[in-house]
């Protein structure tokens, strides 16, 4: 449906044999001519030309379709232009603007039999290019003419279809690749990129604080909560200096015993119980002078009001880092336990690529050169040289960690996203390769679709080999030069499926 719905199924009919101003001489009609169709290439554009069998004294006109290769778009504008160069005498030149975009209508006529040198110039705003055709017989009139080229066995797509789709070519080339095999991994926050805040004390959540929307963005040192404690000691910044100078001191004198029990031991005035009990003591007073220090630190730290009052009844949850709030699990008003998960922050900006290899795989870890996302229907992306591989297994799913670093700053990716991990290894082999994107399943076997014609294409199954940044060697099936579709491979594969191909040809 796809197909018969397009501009080319109501106009692209053959009509080479019809009548027209340009399709017999002046002496009356002239008897229809073989068509020859001519496609040729340069780095800049395709030319595909049709035109009916030269015969000297008799014009005919042909069909000069000119597709430019940076984009595929039909050429609409400039002067197309046959040359023919003889053994000898001036070379004759046949030129005429675009009859419709893409297709340009020349009429060409030769007085004199022989073989010519033919090449077609392209003179466009933007685009000067020159296909050399190489030669081209004028047969004398009555002379036999060589058949229509035309092999039904190749599938129709036509170059009115082929410029208003998605469509494109590429020819295969010879590429280094280095092999690999893909496992399963998932985008995962790196360490320290992702944390969850908790009360750090018993207490309230402010009423009058704003809870913060899961997605939203925050800077670091942002107060996304404020908690307000049960404990009178963790609200009186004076009771918690006292006791932080009392443990300073009880630790100083338990060190001060410790060290003349220490002399008279040595001495042999004292037993060394006394000292095991010195020691002992000091331990638990160095211990009580930890937590003391801790709480002072930590009323410090999440202290952030400028109001003095306010230092003294709250405490202040701020962002870490850079982040994204991806959880929240508090309202205002609420009542909160110490250690109780208030908030997640994740930073989604610099992220990791986390692989899960199989334990039968994991012996080819210490060769990993790079590895690379794959993604369906687009260019993969890579990641560099692994980050760390952990040597240890899961002993659930069996699989060992490969870790890749990716800079997500433009969020291709979501934090926690399934995708495809190929890892490279071993060395770099030359052969034939084409884009990942030209390999069509069909019948659950690879094929590709090789352009043989300007508007004809051959289906080919291919045998593969290794992929990287995009292209998959071919072992069997193309050669470097042949051109396959790499966009629109599949519009291609429903063209050779159809019952009701168009007719092969156009009228101008």
């Amino acid at each position: 449906v796809l197909l018969c719905s397009m501009p080319a199924c109501d106009d692209h009919g053959h009509s080479h044999g019809e009548p027209d101003d340009h399709g017999h001489d002046d002496h009356g009609p002239a008897v229809e001519r073989p068509t020859i169709a001519v496609t040729h290439w340069t780095e800049r554009s395709e030319l595909f030309m049709e035109y009916p069998v030269f015969v000297a004294g008799e014009s005919g006109r042909s069909a000069i379709h000119v597709t430019a290769l940076e984009d595929f778009s039909p050429l609409s504008e400039g002067e197309a232009v046959v040359v023919l160069r003889g053994p000898d005498g001036p070379a004759l030149e046949f030129r005429d603007g675009p009859s419709r975009p893409g297709i340009f209508g020349v009429d060409l006529r030769v007085d004199r039999p022989g073989v010519y040198d033919m090449s077609l110039r392209v003179d466009a705003p933007g685009l000067q290019d020159v296909h050399e055709l190489g030669p081209v017989t004028v047969y004398a009139p009555g002379d036999p003419l060589p058949g229509d080229d035309d092999d039904g066995a190749e599938i129709s797509f036509l170059k009115e279809q082929q410029w208003t789709l998605e469509f494109g070519t590429v020819a295969a080339v010879e590429r280094a690749i280095r092999p690999g095999f893909t496992v399963p991994a998932a985008v995962a926050p790196r360490p320290g990129g992702d944390v969850v805040l908790t009360a750090p004390v018993p207490g309230r959540i402010d009423p009058s604080a704003d809870v913060p929307v899961p997605g939203v963005r925050v800077r670091a040192g942002t107060v996304l909560a404020r908690i307000a404690p049960r404990s009178d000691d963790l609200r009186d910044a004076a009771g918690l200096r006292a006791s932080l100078v009392e443990a300073e001191q009880a630790h100083g004198l338990a060190v001060q015993e410790r060290d003349r029990a220490r002399r008279l031991v040595e001495a042999r005035a004292l037993p060394q119980r006394r000292l095991d009990e010195a020691e002992a003591s000091m331990a638990a007073t160095e211990a009580r002078l930890d937590a003391a220090r801790e709480r002072w630190s930590r009323f410090e730290s999440l202290s952030q009001s400028s109001d003095a009052r306010d230092v003294r009844t709250t405490f202040a949850l701020s962002a870490p880092f850079d982040g994204v709030v991806s959880d929240v699990r508090f309202t205002v008003g609420v009542s909160v336990e110490g250690n109780e998960p208030i908030l997640r922050i994740v930073d989604p900006d610099r992220v990791h690529v986390v692989g899960a290899v199989p334990e039968s795989l994991a012996s080819a870890l210490q060769a990993v050169a790079s590895g690379e996302l794959v993604r369906e229907a687009r260019p993969p992306i890579g990641l560099g040289p692994p980050l760390a591989i952990n040597p240890v297994l899961d002993p659930v799913a069996r699989t060992a960690e490969i870790r890749f670093a990716l800079d997500n700053r433009d969020g291709r990716f979501r934090v926690g996203e399934a995708v495809r991990l190929r890892l490279l290894v071993g060395d770099e082999a030359v052969r034939t390769a084409i884009p990942e994107s030209a390999v069509v399943q069909d019948g659950g076997r690879p094929v590709v679709f090789v352009q043989s014609g300007g508007e004809s294409f051959e289906r080919r199954p291919v045998r593969l080999g290794d992929a990287a940044d995009g292209w998959v060697q071919v072992l069997e099936g193309v050669t470097p030069g042949e051109r396959v579709v790499h966009r629109g491979a599949y519009l291609v594969r429903l063209a050779a499926m159809s019952t009701q191909i168009p007719a092969h040809g156009h009228v101008h």
